[in-house]
């Protein structure tokens, strides 16, 4: 009887044993996978990212410049600077709007202006063009026109392919260069061409051309005297009015490229009036 009460004695010091084991090891198991899961966790929150606000750049407009995107919602006005009134916005559109209804687009409230693709680099000219600036003009909305400029050619050929297309008669509003890319050239060789262009534009117009173009662009770029005496239109489609390097003064905010307009399928872009401007401000003046 004595023997056989130590073996179970034994027996249950074994059991106990295994089962303190067992259990210890199952605890470190939960404790180390509670670890896993916070260290993954901790390691996928480093890799969210945050959306940033839509702009004109080098990176969202390499095929198609003056393409259709971005918000059809008008923006929340955050900022105290943005003077709204009757009147105050305006389109610009180019063949990617396909066929459009001047009639339409001259009844919608929203409209008071068009600026309208005419050229871009030395030889490419959109192939709306004519029609759009005439039946514009014949509906009576007030008419610009922009060259969306290629930083590796030659400035003397793409102020020809202006000249040859866009007529200064026919104009209500100053001459646009759309400067979006630096197509590889170097700092110093974008302004210097850039400048040489806007001068010869100058010259003809007896004004300096409006300068289109985004946030991050103009303080790369425009932030700096040379360019004091020009008038920008600056493109960003976020919900709070972009402020310039060095709180730059500018004429018009484009805040869409996805408004819908009477007339125009699809999305538009549309731009509006800030800092107390008109469209006076805007207008060329023979």
């Amino acid at each position: 009887m004595k023997g056989i009460h130590i073996k179970h004695i034994s027996l249950l010091f074994l059991v106990f044993f295994v089962t303190l084991t067992a259990f210890s090891q199952t605890t470190n198991f939960y404790r180390t996978s509670e670890k896993e899961q916070k260290k993954e966790k901790k390691k996928k929150s480093h890799h969210v990212k945050i959306p940033k606000s839509t702009e004109i750049s080098i990176l969202n407009a390499q095929s198609r410049p003056d393409r259709p995107g971005g918000s059809p919602v008008p923006p929340v006005l955050q900022s105290r600077r943005i003077y709204l009134s009757e009147g105050k916005t305006g389109i610009d559109i180019s063949h990617y709007q396909g066929r459009i209804n001047w009639e339409e687009v001259a009844r919608d409230p929203q409209v008071t202006f068009v600026i309208m693709k005419a050229t871009e680099s030395s030889d490419f000219v959109d192939n709306t063009y004519q029609y759009n600036i005439r039946e514009a003009r014949r509906h009576g909305l007030k008419v610009g026109s922009y060259h969306f400029y290629r930083a590796h050619v030659d400035p003397e050929l793409q102020f020809r392919n202006m000249m040859r297309n866009i007529d200064p008669r026919q104009q209500d509003i100053l001459p646009v260069i759309d400067v979006e890319l630096t197509n590889g050239v170097s700092h110093d060789l974008f302004v210097n061409r850039l400048e040489r262009l806007c001068d010869m534009v100058t010259k003809a117009y007896g004004a300096h051309p409006i300068i289109y173009t985004g946030k991050n662009f103009f303080a790369k770029y425009f932030n700096n005297l040379r360019w004091r005496h020009y008038k920008f239109w600056i493109a960003a489609y976020t919900s709070k009015q972009p402020e310039l390097a060095g709180g730059q003064d500018y004429i018009m905010w484009q805040f869409t490229d996805k408004s819908r307009v009477q007339g125009i399928r699809g999305g538009v872009d549309m731009s509006r009036f800030v800092f107390g401007h008109t469209i006076d401000d805007i207008l060329y003046r023979r």
